[in-house]
């Protein structure tokens, strides 16, 4: 269980929307919300012109925002915090998540301010490497929701982890968990190879084996497995997600500079833009 949930906020309109589905989750957790904004000083001549008015309009509507924020989060039952601040939002963000001793990051993917881009941004990038806590992305059409969760599972150390997060969440919730397995396979070094094939179906049947052993160790009571073969693995993952009507994704990844590297270019941060519902990447700290 989520003890305390940091959401990055920049102050826009769009990000109002994230501040709501991350807190509700929250709210069901449990959780005490911190609401962060980071507002990155200004390095131009304004003082030097006696024009700083233009500056401090800029922190007046964005505080404004943010107040908002916790009021519609108190509303909603929510236990919360709001929390402006100046810097470097990036370096702002990871001291506030150790300071604060957050267990998960919840941020959104289309922000149009301050945080733009965030998840493959250098705010998101220092956060990743010096967090190891999860990370829960508000993104797509969907709203979160928990009664069916879809892991995106291949048999790892990562995907483990996250297996065991999501069969927590599904006992918690009484949710319907649908473990996706890509089964993927270079064409080109099939025909090479047929061998290929068969260390790749060997493969997928231990990952299946594996993720049945991990859910009949938990209190899950509905459960199922979906294998399909292709390629992209990402592609594959999404539409299994769309057909279970998933209002979570949960998937694995390493902590730290690993996950960086994966965000920007591996099949965690296209999974993340592709999908049409909210997102939770597990980290190796369990919870």
């Amino acid at each position: 269980m989520y003890k305390k949930m940091l959401v990055a906020f920049d102050g826009a309109e769009s990000s109002m929307d994230i501040v709501r589905q991350a807190a509700r989750f929250a709210r069901s957790e449990n959780s005490m919300v911190d609401i962060v904004t980071v507002c990155p000083e200004y390095q131009g001549n304004l003082r030097i012109q006696g024009d700083a008015s233009v500056l401090y309009e800029m922190y007046d509507s964005i505080r404004n925002a943010l107040n908002d924020a916790v009021a519609m989060c108190k509303a909603d039952g929510v236990q919360v915090r709001g929390h402006f601040l100046t810097g470097n939002p990036a370096d702002v963000l990871a001291e506030q998540i150790e300071a604060l001793g957050s267990d998960i990051v919840a941020l959104g993917t289309h922000s149009s301010q301050l945080l733009h881009s965030v998840v493959i941004g250098s705010v998101a990038g220092t956060v990743v490497r010096h967090s190891d806590i999860d990370l829960l992305i508000i993104t797509g059409d969907k709203e979160l929701s928990v009664q069916n969760i879809f892991l995106a599972y291949d048999g790892s150390a990562e995907a483990g982890i996250a297996a065991r997060q999501a069969c927590a969440l599904a006992e918690r919730y009484g949710s319907r968990l649908t473990a996706g397995i890509a089964y993927e396979m270079d064409m080109e070094a099939f025909s090479l190879s047929p061998v290929v094939e068969s260390a790749a179906v060997e493969k997928t049947e231990l990952a299946v084996e594996s993720i049945k052993n991990i859910v009949a160790s938990a209190d899950v009571r509905n459960f199922d497995v979906a294998v399909r073969y292709g390629n992209p693995p990402h592609e594959v993952l999404v539409e299994e997600a769309q057909k279970s009507d998933a209002g979570l994704i949960v998937i694995g990844a390493c902590s730290r500079s690993k996950l960086s590297h994966l965000l920007v270019g591996g099949v965690v941060h296209k999974l993340v833009y592709s999908s049409a519902c909210p997102v939770l990447i597990v980290k190796e700290q369990a919870q």
